[in-house]
């Protein structure tokens, strides 16, 4: 059972594709950022699932401190939870693809290589689904 969320996020399970799906439903605060990401964990963890589709598209608000927090506290938690790599599509809006300051809080793709966790940043959710499948195989 996925825990219960409160009204600025969503989780969904798709067991069909072994997939979790967040959804950020409005821009948040970093401590509502946090909370939905232990809820997150919380879920992967209930699932035994390490395929995230992250939906940002409404969160609009990616940040340094936020981005410090996931790399440096939150990430490394999911290899000893959830025993494998977990990877995470991020679905954005596309402006927040061209922002200069969300794009320098996100880490580029090599810095993934040796780490226990991948993220990858999409516009469209049917390319981020695909790459997460590439990920399982």
């Amino acid at each position: 059972m996925l825990p219960v969320t409160p009204d600025y996020f969503t989780l969904s399970y798709r067991p069909e594709e072994d997939v979790l799906v967040a959804r950020w439903m409005r821009p948040v605060s970093l401590e509502e950022m946090c909370e939905g990401y232990l809820l997150l964990r919380e879920a992967a963890t209930t699932c035994r699932c390490r395929q995230w589709l992250i939906d940002a598209r409404r969160r609009y608000n990616t940040h340094r401190e936020g981005a410090h927090w996931m790399l440096t506290e939150f990430l490394p938690t999911l290899y000893p939870r959830l025993g494998g790599r977990t990877r995470l599509a991020y679905v954005l809006a596309p402006v927040l693809m061209r922002d200069a300051e969300a794009d320098a809080a996100f880490p580029p793709a090599s810095y993934f290589d040796d780490k226990p966790f991948a993220g990858a940043q999409f516009t469209d959710e049917r390319a981020a689904l695909e790459w997460l499948q590439q990920g399982r195989a």
